[in-house]
């Protein structure tokens, strides 16, 4: 139980002393191996043998959770009021196994033998040789829980070996690709986004529904894609069909004009409905117009084009005032510029770049 003399150091850590039944028991190794890693900057496994031990349980009765008990046995003595008093070592014992107790691997009169002897003959040397054993086991038991449970080895490893594995399916796993596209000011994309989707990156080819659920979950915003997006695209002189000239084949090769049109290379995206505040965020030349580039350059290559459409959300469309105090971020033509007499009635799609030309 959490005692009232004891300063508060965590309000996880200080629940879970508090209320410890409320907790499961691996959660509860899990918070505090983590807290002691912060605090002491150990290992897991080097908690797991000076800062944590495991005892084993002395009661008959049906355990109604799966911690009996948790508590601190040793604290910091430090003249620094900062550090003084703050937990080193914490004993649980467990209900659900162990060498003693209901579910314990010895016979009952184990148990109350060593329940006569500590509570007649305040003797606990009995029990202290036991748990020798029993931390042992429950250790390792913790630790088998948490090598197949790969989110958790990876929020005690910080990336250092689940992550390059699952960058390797992507083909990223190399030492010297890590962090390749983390820009500076939030202009990239971390490698635990890339992880992410890394199997959706194994083939050649990637679909657009894919490629829409990648950047609607890196940016957090809502995305809708478009393909066969048509634009007109100029030809160079030695592609135009002239008279008198080989090379020009009705239905074939012929083209009448400068221009043709073309829908087969480029998509659209629209991100939106977005804040004031994360529409500028993806303003061309904007940390967030930058990480996009980078993704859809990773994600797909430099075969296709890519058309963003950013839409504001009707609420955040300000009319455009000479001289005004209440705008501070400024009207960039063109842009987040809007001339109006009465609040919008409908989000604003006014502003369509190039990803690729802009970012």
């Amino acid at each position: 139980m959490l005692s009232t003399q004891r300063r508060s150091i965590s309000p996880v850590i200080d629940r879970l002393l508090a209320d410890p039944h409320r907790h499961e028991f691996f959660q509860a190794v899990r918070l505090l191996a983590r807290w002691l890693v912060q605090q002491e900057g150990l290992d897991d496994e080097d908690v797991l043998v000076h800062r944590l031990r495991f005892r084993s349980s002395l009661s008959l009765s049906f355990p109604a959770s799966e911690i009996e008990a948790l508590r601190v046995v040793d604290s910091h003595t430090s003249q620094d009021p900062s550090v003084s008093g703050i937990p080193r070592r914490f004993e649980i014992t467990p209900a659900f196994m162990g060498l003693l107790g209901v579910h314990g691997s010895l016979p009952l009169h184990y148990t109350e033998t060593l329940v006569h002897r500590e509570v007649f003959a305040r003797d606990a040397g009995a029990r202290a040789f036991l748990d020798l054993f029993s931390h042992r086991a429950v250790a390792l038991f913790y630790l088998a829980w948490k090598k197949h449970r790969l989110p958790i080895g990876y929020e005690a490893e910080q990336g250092e070996r689940f992550l390059p594995l699952v960058l390797s399916i992507a083909g990223l796993g190399h030492p010297n690709l890590r962090d390749r596209l983390l820009g500076e000011a939030g202009g990239g994309v971390h490698d635990e986004s890339i992880a992410h989707f890394a199997a959706a990156q194994q083939r050649r080819q990637i679909s657009g529904p894919q490629l829409r659920a990648w950047v609607s979950a890196h940016f957090g915003v809502p995305v809708e894609l478009e393909s066969f997006v048509g634009r007109w695209v100029r030809l160079p002189a030695g592609a135009r069909t002239r008279l008198g000239e080989p090379g020009g084949v009705l239905g074939h090769s012929a083209v009448v004009g400068e221009r043709l049109w073309q829908r087969d290379l480029r998509v659209r995206l629209r991100l939106g409905p977005l804040s004031r505040q994360r529409f500028d965020h993806f303003l061309p030349g904007a940390p967030g117009a930058r990480a996009l580039r980078q993704l859809l350059t990773l994600a797909c290559g430099v075969s296709l084009e890519f058309e963003v459409c950013l839409c504001l959300s009707r609420e955040h469309v300000r009319p455009t005032q000479l001289h005004s105090r209440a705008d501070t971020s400024g009207a960039r033509l063109g842009w987040t510029s809007f001339l109006s007499t009465r609040p919008a009635d409908r989000d604003r799609e006014d502003l369509v770049y190039d990803a690729m030309a802009l970012a």
